[in-house]
């Protein structure tokens, strides 16, 4: 039940306000293999100070744990089509998840998250036919300047599974509750280079780090 469950960061638990939590380590769990990141168990606590989204375009967050684990990749956390969370790493851990060419600051300060959505309207009957429902589609939409084509939408069920992941890394990391923002105080929708060069404290989005996104 809500208040039961929990996510781990450097051996301890912390409390989640979600009832649909799986860790690596249980039965149905999903697991970033070894090699696929940078284990810092018993080191100095790394101290994450960004959490990064994802949109990881795959059906399910199963075939995405096995897409990253065969790239050698890798991310803390998976939100599934019904809105359960999975922890593939402790939080500790390095995940490989938001790096580039030039900087490491999304991996070495940040803690990812991948949130299951196949992006192509092609797989809204996927959807449909696996008991999901209709994903919404969103249109007139632009990022970094690209108009892009109708696309897919979260489900409402994986949003609220995130905000209650953001609430719990805010809470039990120190992660503060804030987003990047331009010049006029809005949300930057563009490459953030406090973001890119792991600089930036709070919530952001893997377009904040490069254009490819």
């Amino acid at each position: 039940s809500v208040g039961d469950k929990h996510i781990v960061h450097n051996g301890h638990f912390i409390p989640i306000e979600w009832d649909k939590v799986i860790l690596w380590n249980e039965d149905d769990g999903l697991k970033s293999n070894k090699g696929c990141y940078t284990d810092l168990s018993g080191k100095e606590d790394r101290k994450p100070t960004m959490f990064v989204n994802h949109w990881d375009v795959c059906l399910s967050a199963e075939s995405c744990a096995k897409i990253l684990n065969r790239r050698g990749i890798s991310v803390h956390f998976c939100i599934d089509n019904d809105g359960t969370i999975y922890q593939m790493l402790d939080t500790q851990h390095k995940a490989w998840h938001a790096g580039i060419s030039r900087y490491e600051g999304g991996n070495s300060k940040g803690i990812g998250v991948e949130i299951s959505n196949a992006y192509y309207l092609k797989y809204q009957d996927w959807y449909v036919k696996n008991g999901f429902g209709e994903r919404a589609v969103q249109d007139n939409v632009s990022v970094h300047g690209k108009k892009l084509d109708p696309f897919l939408d979260f489900y409402t069920i994986q949003l609220d599974a995130l905000k209650a992941l953001w609430k719990a890394i805010h809470i039990g990391v120190g992660i503060p509750l804030e987003y990047p923002k331009n010049d006029l105080g809005l949300l930057d929708t563009s490459v953030n280079r406090e973001c890119e060069r792991g600089k930036f404290h709070g919530f952001c989005n893997h377009y904040n780090f490069t254009k490819g996104k």
